[in-house]
């Protein structure tokens, strides 16, 4: 009755075979071999759906197993979730051309149920879709991650034609179009300022806490934002040639390979294969089919992949009581090894919001808590980290922030309001030139040793006339001092700093945390060059990141650590987690 049922499987699978083959491939089939793209949210909702189907197959061989007129059903039900496990099969012995672990559970599994183990071989093939399922399941949460942060592109764009704007659909946008992009609009495409003056978010791409300033010749980016002014913005790249688009493909690829040590077990594993197979079936004659079903199903390899990592439950379990998260227990193993440290400067070396420094007095009629008083006035209705400092050190000085009218905002490189019927005007040294400022002549050497100190200006103007300077300062994390020096005695012989803000703030915190080397204005996509370029010089990497643009080198170092807080995509990649958002750990 039994060995009935396993023929029938076979012929069925025979049937669906030759089927497909005089079929040929549907149209969808053929579409999806010339796609670049897999359909994630299908492959999960089909392994889900053969999970579920196996479930009801288990329940089925139960009945069966207390009433035979359930044996029909059940094996009708066994048979369709089988075939994608033969489909493996299949492609293990004609394709690959050889004896895996798919081809032992799938001999082992057959002989249970000839030998009537219906519930034993229905919970086997369930294994196969339950992990598939949880393979398909992290791919798609991953990738969805991924347009989460990279998909607030618009749908549609302004492109200037003959001096008028038409609104047309960004996929319609080529190369050498001119597009008009506005105050709190998303930059679409990769291209260069032809016309405008603009701030732009585009800490998702370099980490930079500061907007940055973009005028005529300026390079531009997709999926940074105009925080401050408008732009017309020739087009160079855009759709799926944008960087942007560019790391959202290295990332989402990223989930789909196998680590070299992970493949060298699956490696030795395998050679294991036909020593087991042979041992199983010669062992028949002893202990009978059953035997050899046993045989076959305690291969070592399955032992290698459940058993292994109890050796480092125990140190995980440690690690994670005292705020350390390691989601993978390798990096214990290679921890040891590494000898070089590369850290992000902005959100990981130092704070992501800088703090006011000096506040320096340019005219005598205004004193510091008036400079405070109308900077934190323009900049309060800003969001964007140096609004946000002025704002805070005005409200620790317990200084009363006047109103301003909205209406008599200017957007540009700085903020233009009314207060108290003066003309406060706050901005960068470009915008008060552009805005006629004159500006003192001792304010150029200023200028020179605020930014040789690694620090920012912030400029105040009341009626035409500079009445102060803001220093911006960027804050070092407290505890990065302790950290380096901790490293250095645990011989760690190479400490860098890798950013993609300016060369004066990084080689400034580089010489001041007394780190061996900097790499400045660094685009994300070249920040997993600078790693392989020191892993080819023999050198074992630590990455230390915490945004979006850290996210391909942590991908290419032997190890990767990030804070608990930084982006989604940071702390998913990161192979260790440190969950009180400090370094200290």
């Amino acid at each position: 009755m039994f060995t009935f049922g396993v023929k029938f499987v076979l012929a069925c699978y025979a049937g669906v075979r030759v089927y497909e083959k005089f079929r040929g491939p549907e149209p969808a089939e053929i579409e999806t071999r010339h796609t670049k793209t897999t359909d994630d949210n299908n492959e999960r909702e089909k392994n889900l759906h053969y999970m579920k189907m196996t479930g009801l197959t288990v329940g089925l061989a139960g009945l069966a197993n207390l009433n035979p007129v359930f044996l029909p059903v059940m094996l009708g039900s066994f048979t369709y979730v089988a075939i994608p496990y033969l489909r493996v099969f299949e492609n293990s012995i004609l394709v690959k051309k050889k004896i895996d672990g798919y081809v032992l559970y799938g001999i082992a599994d057959f002989m249970a149920l000839g030998l009537g183990r219906l519930v034993a071989a229905s919970l086997a093939v369930g294994l196969l879709h339950t992990a598939r399922f949880v393979i398909s399941n992290a791919k798609r949460n991953s990738k969805q991650t991924l347009l989460d942060v990279f998909g607030e592109q618009p749908n549609k764009v302004w492109v200037i034609i003959e001096d008028q704007e038409v609104e047309v659909p960004l996929v319609e946008v080529q190369p050498g179009d001119i597009i008009a992009v506005n105050t709190g609009d998303m930059i679409p495409v990769d291209g260069l300022v032809v016309e405008g003056i603009a701030a732009i978010d585009q800490h998702r791409l370099t980490g930079e806490s500061q907007p940055a300033e973009k005028t005529e010749g300026d390079q531009v980016f997709a999926s940074t934002q105009i925080m401050r002014g408008r732009l017309c913005i020739r087009v160079t790249t855009s759709g799926s040639d944008t960087t942007v688009a560019k790391i959202s493909e290295v990332l989402s690829h990223s989930v789909d390979f196998k680590s070299s040590s992970q493949l060298r077990g699956e490696q030795w594993a395998d050679s294991w294969n036909i020593p087991i197979l042979a041992l199983g079936f010669a062992s028949m004659p002893l202990l009978g089919p059953a035997g050899t079903v046993a045989i076959l199903n305690a291969h070592m390899a399955q032992a290698i992949r459940v058993v292994a990592p109890l050796a480092t439950l125990n140190h995980i379990s440690i690690a994670s009581q005292k705020g350390i998260l390691i989601k993978d227990g390798r990096v214990l193993e290679d921890l040891p090894g590494i000898d070089t440290f590369l850290f992000d400067k902005t959100g990981t070396l130092t704070s992501d919001e800088p703090v006011v420094g000096r506040v320096l007095i340019y005219h005598s009629d205004y004193s510091e808590e008036d400079i405070l008083a109308y900077a934190a006035a323009a900049e309060g209705k800003l969001k964007h980290p140096i609004a946000r400092a002025i704002v805070k050190r005005a409200s620790q000085a317990n200084i009363d922030i006047p109103r301003v009218d909205d209406a008599d905002y200017k957007i540009g490189h700085g903020v233009s309001v009314n207060i108290d019927g003066k003309l406060i005007q706050l901005g960068s040294q470009r915008f008060m030139s552009g805005e006629n400022i004159t500006l003192p002549d001792d304010l150029s050497r200023q200028l020179q040793d605020t930014h040789g100190a690694g620090h920012s200006l912030v400029m105040l103007a009341i009626d035409g006339q500079l009445a102060g300077v803001l220093e911006m300062h960027a804050t070092v994390r407290p505890e990065v001092s302790d950290l380096l020096a901790g490293l250095r005695q645990r011989g760690v012989k190479h400490l860098a700093i890798v950013s993609g803000d300016h060369r004066q703030p990084t080689q400034a915190l580089t010489a001041r945390l007394g780190m061996d080397d900097c790499f400045y204005e660094v685009m994300p996509q070249h920040k997993a060059d600078i790693v392989e370029q020191l892993q080819a010089e023999g050198r074992s990497v630590c990455f230390v990141g915490d945004g979006v643009n850290d996210t391909i080198a942590m991908k290419k170092a032997n190890v990767s650590i990030s804070l608990s807080g930084a982006t989604s995509i940071a702390t998913d990649t990161a192979q260790i987690v440190l969950m009180d958002g400090s370094l200290g750990k």
